[in-house]
Parts: structure tokens; C-alpha cells; sequence
């Protein structure tokens, strides 16, 4: 029965107690399914997070879908007013549980709160002991602010049935008593990181609403810029027309968004104090703060009042962990606090740099310590944080960092210190900018030479010498390299002590480019002893990443991949996640798995190697972006293979990389252009291709190159000169043991003999490409072939020159060949008899075929008309007279009853998907 409190008269807007109507296009949200049918009753359901996380639609959406039985209050200032709280709140109860009479609402009680608390009281003893499980939703919470009805609320959280759950839905943590239902257990929580849109979310929501296709890696990158903020990400569906539009807003979001500026400036413009205001602007320059760091930086004892008054706004401040001590603005609150604190005139953000350096510095936190003092501009200080930190933050990998306290350096200063000079020349080595790394160390030689005694130069030298080994190593100039490096390590190193480590890294590294393979592992196994004897967390994962190559390159995979574990293990155990280094790891890793085939895990590991760099800046995703693209084409998603090539060409056109990147990336090109018949491309490329040496091809990265060449060659149908690089190739990869390489060349070798019809030597070298496969577990190499591959396999197997785990192999591969799609508008092969029969015998092949039987040549230009090539370009094709194809094919269309040349290519269209799986 309807409850109506006094006054009698109150009316009803019925909007205020209906759920809100779903916007269109809803993303359904199922993770929260669980809590909301917890097996366990509580008393409060709380969702508390800033503006626009979709707290009120994702509640209402979820208890819409389970068929809850939900009454909705949806609050107001006016609902401040004891007598329209009750009476409102009663009304809403009264439609999921059936209610006696209550007795009037009397607002004047005998004590403060006894008006609303006997109310309430009436109102409890009214409800039946038993019911459905029932929500009774307070939306907008946060407009209450009467003292009497939070008491009340603490007073009915306390005496609800165990079949009722309050959820308050609030911007900010309400005063109800929270804290106690926590710890009691009788509260369910959901704040912003639990709204946030994670990237899968993310996707299904830009799928249903873009136009265009995004890349995982936009999406991704726009999930960690907004912080999964739903807001933003609806602004950013609306606004991009294109992916590179979409690519430029999310790009853009680190100097800020006039549309969200915007939205900022009304969500606090007119609340604030002065004091909070000036709060919020010093300590944007901060990346976390507690009340301690508060106060230094403000220099204001307030610190801990202000603190607690901005998050009881509900403003975009997150707590850092669990401990709710650390805290930290949204990324994009900070880009707008600190755009409003470059334009005031009345903060001297040099000082605040300046405080906040030395705060950070007391509390031994030195990369937060280190990026303050180059804000400041503060040689002093940037010197003092890196004598007492900058090895640390060099054995760690910090090179971004190191760069710009070194960059803010008189070069005075550097080189009057062997120590900075290391540090400085080290960088430069990192950022391929070896020029200079001689321009630091001759400096610092020259000024140390009038201050130093012979002995500590001779030490400051062998130090030089171990980035010198490195630099070496970069030219390519092995020998060189392997000179200095033993020079450096023979010396103890007195100023940087992993500079022997490195050393004895570069020795591993200069045997493994030789093709002195398990001399050069053992090396690494010694440098990575070294490096954990000095807890040089940088060179222990580089030693394990470079065991990981060259047991990669011996064509032991496996052994490569429980390397990589053991990186990622001694990575977790030492908290080294957010270490640049990592990305040398997962891109490994992701090499690994686009080679066996897992797509799904090789282009994660592209993805995390990304985040990981994303402070680097874009220049260092090559190789990602490399792996990225290679994933796209064997999923067969054309438009994103394309973007992803076009963007690490822009790169290598733009930059400087080892030929290890280059011919990687340039390995993924030349595979696309000869999926999309882009000749022309190739044959640019051939005209600036790095130079190769087939016959002095002692490491994976000058193979690569030389068969990139094979490869354009053969693309454009010079297979003549294809060959005997390939042939080289093959020759000294056999000779040293470059397993993975010879593995590649003899699938090389297998195509080149099969389009020049030699088909035992394509069969053979196929044979040999499957049986080191064994061992490799070669997939990707072998698909990188496209349809060719089914054909080749067939003839293999129906010759029956291969059984057991061969054949195994073969058959799997020509099932993931089928289910690849292919860029090209049709699909040329090169048929044989073998697998002309293999057509005809199945039993769905037309009659016509099997009473007239087409000749080998026959079905060769029947192919290649289905490819799409003309008359002409068939007989240059096949090497032979046009008026021989012409004949050919009056031959074909006789033998088949078909007069037109579209009927050829659904005849050609309908056979060949016999065997490719189309």
C-alpha cells in the first residue's frame, strides 16, 4: 500500500524515482554480474568515482539486464529537505516491497535527527521479514549535505533486512559510516578503476560506433592516456572522422584538449577557494604527493585540510595503491591544472621544482628527485641527485632520465667528472648518436689529462674503452670491438662499476656476430654472473635477451623462450616492470611467438613493448610496429597491415638503426608488397637496399638482409639472381650452425626452384626446410610463402617423400596456409601434376573436367588468368610466344564449353579453392 508522509500534500516527479533510460548503443557490462549477485548480503552497494565514468548508466543497464528489483531515488539540492528525503525515499520502497501505512513525517523531533531516525524506525517495522533480493538506488549522493540524513542513512544501513541492499551512487566517498561496513565486510564497492573502460571494453565500444577500423595498439594507447575516463573516450569517438584522425587526438591528449579543458573548468570553476585552488595548481607539478609532500611543496601546514576537502569534492584525485596514503591526479586533470599553472603569473614554479626535488631527495625517491630538478633548471641540484643516484639510475636502464639531467649540464661540468662523462657518453650510445660519444670522452681525456696522476687515467681509459668496444660493436667492426673490450675488462673499474660488465657483454655480442655461437653464449652466461654479482639489473635482463637470440639463431626456440622466462621472473622479483629495458624482452618474446604461430601472444608482446617506450618516444617502436604489421598480414587484415608499414618506413626514412632493426622491418615490407603485386615498391627498394655479403653472412641479421634481397629479387622474377645468394647463404649458415637461418633459406630455396620448375630441388630443399623444422618449430617462416605453400606441401606428401613428424608438420602447416587470406585480388599458383590429380579426384569437381582433362600448361594459364594477367603478360609469365597462350587458351575454352574470359576466372576461382581452402 502507498506510504505519504507529511506534509500531505508532497508531490511526486515520477522522473525522480524511475531508472534512468539507457543511452543508445549501451556497452553491456557483465564483469560487475558477480557483484551484483553476490551469494553474501551487504548492506551498502557504494559506487563513488568523478564525472563521467558511467556510474548511474552502468548500474541501471546491469540490474535492468539481471531483471533486479530496483527502486531509484534520484537526488537533488531540494532533497537536502528532511520532510522530501522521507517522503521520497519511501514512495521509491514502496514499488519493490509492499509497505503498510506509515505513520506522518514529524520534522521537529524531540533530539537532532530523531524526526527522520523515527521515521525510518516506522518504516523498518513495516517491511516484510522476507522478500526477493531488492535495491534501493540513491543516485547523485553527493548533493547531500544536511548532517540529519547521513545520520539517518547510517541508522537504516544499520537495520536493513538481509534482503534489501542500499547502493548509493556518489562522487565522492559519503559520511555514512563507510570505513566500519568496510572493514565488517557488509559493503561492496566500485570506484573509477573498476568503471574505467578496460582496452577490450574500449574496442567493442569504438567497433560499434567508428566507422573505420582502429588498431589495437590506438586503442590501447588511448585507454592508457584517458586512464579509461568514459567520458573522454565517447568525445574521442565523436570527434575523429578517420583512424589518423583518431591517432592525432590521442596523440594530442598529452598537451591537453580545449573540449576537456572545458569540461574541467565547469566541473570546478565555481567551487573552489583560493586556497584550494593554489592547492590544486603547485601540486600538479607532482606525480603522486601524501600530506607530507603536500606541505613541503606548498610550504603551507594545511596540507592534510586541504587534502581531504578537494577529495571530498570528488575531483579527480585516485589514491596511488591500497594504502590510501599516495595519491595522484587523473593524467588528463593534470595536463589541465598544469596548462592553468603556466598561465598564472603568481606561482614561481622554479621554486616549487626546487622544494619538490629536495623533498623527494629526503625521502630517497631519486627519479621523481631528478625529473624536479631538470624542471627547475637547476645544475646544483641535478649534479648533487646524479652523484648520489645516476649509477643507479644507469644499471637500471634510465637513459631517457640520464639524458635530460645531462642534457641540462654545462658540458664543463661533464667533463671534469669521469664519472658524468660516462654516463653521458653511454646515453649518447643509446640514442645511436655515436659521433658524439667520442666528442664527450676526448673532452673529458683532455681535461682530465692536467688534473689526473697517470695511474687514475689509465683507469678512466680502460673504463672509455668498454663504451669505445660498444660503439665498435655499432660500425660493425668486430675486431675493433673485441680489442677494447678486452682491454676493458682486465681493468677494475673505479668510477662506473658495471663498466667491466658491459665489456664483457660486448664480447659476447662481437662473437655472436662472427658466428662464434657457443662461445658467445657461454660469454653471455659469464656476463649475466657478473651483472647479478653487481645487481646490475640493465645488464642481467641484456644478457638474458641476448642468450635468448643467440640460442634463437642455433635454432633452439624453446631454450630461447625458458630464457625469456627466466628474464621475466628476475624482472618481477626485482620490481623492474616499468624499465625500458623490458621492451628488448617482450619483443623478443613476440618474435618467438609469431614464429610458432601464436598471433594472439606475439601481438601482446608487441603491445606491452610499446607501453613500456611510450615515454621513449615513437622512433622506438620499429621493431614493434615490425611485429605488429606481420600479425596483421597473417590475419589477413590488409588496411592495418598497411598502416603499420607505412609508419616504420616513415621511421627508417627518419633515423638511424642497427641493421639487426632495419632488415627485420625490411623482411615485413618486401613480404606485404609481394602480397598487394607491388613491384614497383620493391624495385625502389632494390635501388637503396643496405649492401649484402652472402658469403660473410656469419650472423642472423646479415642473413636476413641477404635473403631480403633473394626475396625482391625473386618477387620480381630474377630468380636467376636470386639464387646464388640464397645458395651463399645457405652455405655458411650450415657451416656455423645458424640453424633458424638455414631453416629460412631452404624455404627460400624450395619457392625460387618451384616457380622456375625445378621440382626435385624444391622438393627437396622443402623436405629440409620441414625436417629442421622439427627442432625450430618453424610455422611463420614457412606461411610467409602464402598459397604457393598448400601446393608445394601436397606434391610432398602425395610423392611420398615424407612421413612420420614431417608429414604431421606438413599437413598442419597447409591447414593454417588455407585458412590465411591473401592481400591480392586472386591467388597465382604454380600447379603440378601431382596436384592437378589431387584436384580431379575429388568427387565435387565438374564431369567436364575429368572427360576432357586440361594439360599441365592448361592449367598453368588458367591460373594465371584467374591472377588477372593479360595475354601478354602471361606469355612473359611462362616464356613463351603470345601466340602459343593465345592457342592455350582457345584449347581450354574448348575442352571446358566456356566462350568468355570472366568464365575462365569462375571456372579458375572454383577449382583452385579445391586446394587452397577459400
Amino acid at each position: 500500500m502507498p506510504t505519504t508522509p507529511a506534509p500531505s500534500n508532497l508531490t511526486f516527479i515520477a522522473a525522480k524515482t524511475s531508472a534512468p533510460l539507457p543511452p543508445a548503443g549501451l556497452l553491456a557490462r557483465e564483469k560487475f554480474n558477480d557483484l551484483l549477485q553476490t551469494q553474501e548480503p551487504v548492506s551498502l552497494l557504494l559506487v563513488h568515482a568523478p564525472a563521467g565514468y558511467g556510474k548511474t548508466t552502468t548500474l541501471a543497464e546491469r540490474l535492468d539486464e539481471l531483471e533486479a528489483k530496483a527502486a531509484w531515488y534520484r537526488l537533488e539540492n531540494t532533497d537536502n529537505d528532511p520532510v522530501q528525503f522521507a517522503g521520497y525515499l519511501a514512495h521509491a520502497l514502496d514499488q519493490i516491497v509492499d509497505t503498510p501505512d506509515m505513520p506522518a513525517f514529524d520534522p521537529t523531533g524531540d533530539q537532532q535527527g530523531h524526526g527522520l531516525e523515527s521515521f525510518l524506525t516506522e518504516l523498518l517495522a513495516g517491511l516484510p521479514p522476507s522478500e526477493d533480493p531488492s535495491y534501493l538506488v540513491l543516485d547523485d549522493y553527493q548533493v547531500i549535505t544536511n548532517p540529519e540524513i547521513h545520520q539517518g542513512l547510517r541508522f537504516l544501513l544499520r537495520h536493513l533486512p538481509p534482503y534489501l541492499t542500499l547502493v548509493v551512487i556518489s562522487r565522492t566517498l559519503p559520511p555514512l559510516g563507510v570505513a566500519q561496513l568496510r572493514m565488517k565486510g557488509q559493503m561492496i564497492e566500485i570506484t573509477s578503476r573498476d568503471l574505467a573502460f578496460d582496452a577490450d571494453e574500449a574496442q567493442s565500444y569504438f567497433e560499434q560506433r567508428l566507422p573505420f577500423e582502429v588498431s589495437r595498439e590506438n586503442i590501447e594507447r588511448a585507454v592508457r592516456r584517458v586512464e579509461g575516463w568514459v567520458s573522454a573516450l565517447q568525445l574521442l569517438s565523436a570527434s575523429a572522422r578517420t583512424s589518423v584522425e583518431f591517432s592525432h587526438f590521442v596523440d594530442q591528449l598529452d598537451q591537453g584538449n580545449q573540449h576537456i579543458f572545458d569540461y574541467f573548468d565547469e566541473l570546478v570553476g565555481q567551487d573552489l577557494s583560493e586556497q584550494q585552488r593554489s592547492f590544486l595548481l603547485r601540486t600538479s607539478i607532482l606525480d603522486r604527493f601524501n600530506a607530507g609532500m603536500v606541505m613541503r611543496v606548498m610550504n603551507d601546514s594545511d596540507g592534510q585540510a586541504l587534502l581531504g576537502s578537494l577529495l571530498a569534492m570528488g575531483l579527480f584525485i585516485t589514491p596511488v595503491d591500497n594504502s590510501a596514503l599516495w595519491f595522484r591526479y587523473h593524467q588528463l586533470f593534470s595536463v589541465y591544472l598544469r596548462h592553468l599553472l603556466a598561465s598564472t603569473t603568481h606561482e614561481n614554479q622554479k621554486a616549487l621544482h626546487q622544494r619538490a626535488t629536495d623533498a623527494w631527495l629526503e625521502l630517497d625517491h631519486a627519479e621523481e628527485a631528478a625529473r624536479h630538478a631538470v624542471a627547475a633548471e637547476d645544475p646544483e641540484r641535478i649534479t648533487r641527485v646524479l652523484n648520489q643516484h645516476g649509477r643507479k639510475f644507469f644499471t637500471e636502464g634510465q637513459f631517457t632520465l640520464l639524458q635530460r639531467c645531462l642534457d641540462a649540464l654545462p658540458q664543463k661540468i661533464i667533463a671534469e667528472d669521469p664519472t658524468l662523462t660516462l654516463l653521458r657518453a653511454w646515453v649518447a650510445q643509446g640514442q645511436y648518436k655515436f659521433d658524439e660519444v667520442e666528442n664527450w670522452l676526448s673532452a673529458a681525456e683532455t681535461q682530465l689529462k692536467a688534473v689526473m696522476s697517470e695511474e687514475s687515467q689509465r683507469t678512466v681509459h680502460g673504463e672509455f674503452s668498454a663504451i669505445r668496444a660498444q660503439v665498435a660493436m655499432n660500425y660493425g667492426d668486430s675486431d675493433r670491438a673485441l680489442a677494447l673490450a678486452r682491454e676493458a675488462v682486465a681493468q677494475e673499474a673505479a668510477y662506473l662499476p658495471t663498466s667491466r660488465v658491459a665489456a664483457a657483454s660486448v664480447l659476447g655480442e662481437a662473437l655472436f656476430v662472427r658466428g662464434e655461437l657457443q662461445e658467445a653464449l657461454t660469454r653471455m652466461q659469464e656476463t649475466e654472473h657478473m651483472a647479478r654479482a653487481h645487481q646490475a639489473h640493465q645488464n642481467v635482463i641484456w644478457a638474458l635477451c641476448q642468450q635468448s637470440e643467440i640460442s634463437v639463431a642455433m635454432g633452439l626456440l624453446q631454450k630461447a623462450y625458458n630464457i625469456q622466462e627466466r628474464a621475466f621472473q628476475y624482472a618481477e622479483e626485482n620490481q623492474l616492470n616499468h624499465l625500458p629495458i623490458l621492451e628488448f624482452l617482450f619483443r623478443i618474446r613476440s618474435q618467438v611467438m609469431w614464429e610458432w604461430h601464436h598471433l594472439e601472444s606475439a601481438e601482446r608482446c608487441a603491445l606491452q613493448g610499446i607501453e613500456i617506450l611510450e615515454a621513449q618516444g615513437e622512433r622506438w617502436y620499429v621493431q614493434s610496429y615490425t611485429t605488429l604489421a606481420k600479425v596483421a598480414q597473417a590475419r589477413g587484415r590488409q588496411s592495418l597491415c598497411a598502416d603499420y608499414i607505412a609508419k616504420v618506413q616513415k621511421m627508417l626514412a627518419a633515423g638511424d638503426y642497427h641493421l639487426d632493426w632495419v632488415a627485420n622491418a625490411h623482411a615485413t615490407m618486401l613480404t606485404y608488397w609481394d602480397a598487394v603485386r607491388d613491384q614497383d615498391a620493391i624495385q625502389r627498394w632494390l635501388t637503396i637496399a643496405p649492401p649484402c655479403k652472402p658469403e660473410a653472412a656469419t650472423n642472423h641479421f646479415y642473413q636476413c638482409n641477404g635473403r631480403n634481397r633473394a626475396r625482391a629479387l625473386m618477387s620480381l622474377g630474377q630468380y636467376k639472381d636470386a639464387r646464388p645468394i640464397l645458395e651463399a647463404l645457405t652455405s655458411v649458415a650450415g657451416q656455423i650452425g645458424l640453424k633458424t637461418d638455414l631453416n629460412r633459406n631452404h624455404i627460400a630455396l624450395a619457392y625460387l626452384f618451384w616457380q622456375i620448375e625445378n621440382r626435385e630441388k624444391a622438393l627437396e630443399h622443402m623436405r629440409l626446410a620441414l625436417e629442421l623444422a622439427s627442432t625450430t618449430g618453424a610455422v611463420g617462416s614457412f606461411l610467409r610463402l602464402g598459397k604457393v605453400l598448400i601446393v608445394i606441401l601436397k606434391a610432398l606428401i602425395n610423392d611420398g617423400l615424407i612421413e612420420g613428424m614431417e608429414q604431421q608438420r606438413a599437413e598442419r602447416l597447409i591447414q593454417l596456409a588455407q585458412q590465411q587470406r591473401d592481400f591480392s585480388r586472386a591467388i597465382r599458383i604454380s600447379l603440378d601434376e601431382a596436384i592437378i590429380q589431387d584436384i580431379i579426384d575429388r568427387p565435387d569437381v565438374p564431369e567436364l573436367i575429368r572427360t576432357s582433362p586440361l594439360t599441365r600448361r592448361e592449367w598453368q594459364i588458367l591460373s594465371l588468368i584467374h591472377a588477372g594477367l593479360s595475354n601478354d603478360q602471361i606469355a612473359e609469365h611462362l616464356k613463351v610466344a603470345s601466340t602459343t597462350v593465345k592457342t592455350h587458351i582457345r584449347s581450354l575454352y574448348q575442352k571446358q564449353n566456356i566462350s568468355h574470359r570472366s568464365e575462365a576466372i569462375e571456372l579458375a576461382k572454383d577449382l583452385l579453392s579445391k586446394i587452397q581452402g577459400e
